[in-house]
């Protein structure tokens, strides 16, 4: 029986390493523990460059603000202020009011109010309706001498249209108290714009 000589692993083909795959051509559902995951490989781009950005888009954002901002349309000013005293500490005052419309739209008044603040406080009262007020001025004749006509709810201001009107309201003071006020405002509430505020 010959002798053999060779072992048993001696048939086997040599065992050659395998070639490191290069950056790219691995499938990336099978990547190499190797791959650095320390940082992103997006970063973002210089923070001067963001902060320029930051300030242009809030540029951009506050111009559209202030170009679709609902404005007044109605300028005016508080004029002549009467007021008489009524039984039970309560005051009826009718007040002048002058406003205009400088836009090319017309201009509806929804509502007015008005405030008054003495050392007593602040006390605020919707305006009498144009019926009631006319009631008033036939109670009190020295509450209506000299008033202007009464502005109404409903009324309309035509653009370029200038207005002098009176409107009526009641304040649970006395008449010492109301002459003696710090601040009387009128404010009036259009339909489709913001409101309108005049202070004496």
């Amino acid at each position: 029986m010959p002798e053999n000589s060779a072992s048993p692993t001696s048939k086997l083909p040599p065992v050659t390493p395998a070639a490191k795959p290069k950056s790219g051509d691995y499938d990336r559902a099978h990547v190499p523990m190797s791959e650095e995951f320390d940082r992103a490989k997006w970063t973002l781009p210089p923070i001067g460059i963001v902060l320029i950005g930051i300030v242009i888009i809030g540029v951009i954002v506050g111009g559209l603000m202030l170009a679709t901002k609902a404005k007044p349309a109605v300028a005016g000013s508080i004029g002549d202020v009467t007021a008489v005293q009524l039984q039970d500490n309560t005051i009826l005052a009718a007040i002048q009011i002058e406003i205009s419309n400088p836009t090319d739209k017309q201009w509806w008044i929804k509502e007015i109010s008005s405030t008054v603040k003495t050392d007593q406080g602040e006390s605020t009262d919707t305006a009498a309706t144009a019926s009631d007020s006319q009631r008033y001025f036939q109670a009190f004749p020295d509450l209506g001498k000299g008033a202007a006509p009464i502005l109404k709810f409903d009324q309309k201001l035509a653009p370029g249209q200038h207005m002098t009107g009176t409107v009526v309201v009641s304040f649970p003071i006395t008449k010492e108290q109301f002459d003696a006020r710090k601040s009387l405002a009128v404010k009036i509430l259009p339909f489709d714009n913001r409101s309108v505020t005049l202070t004496k």
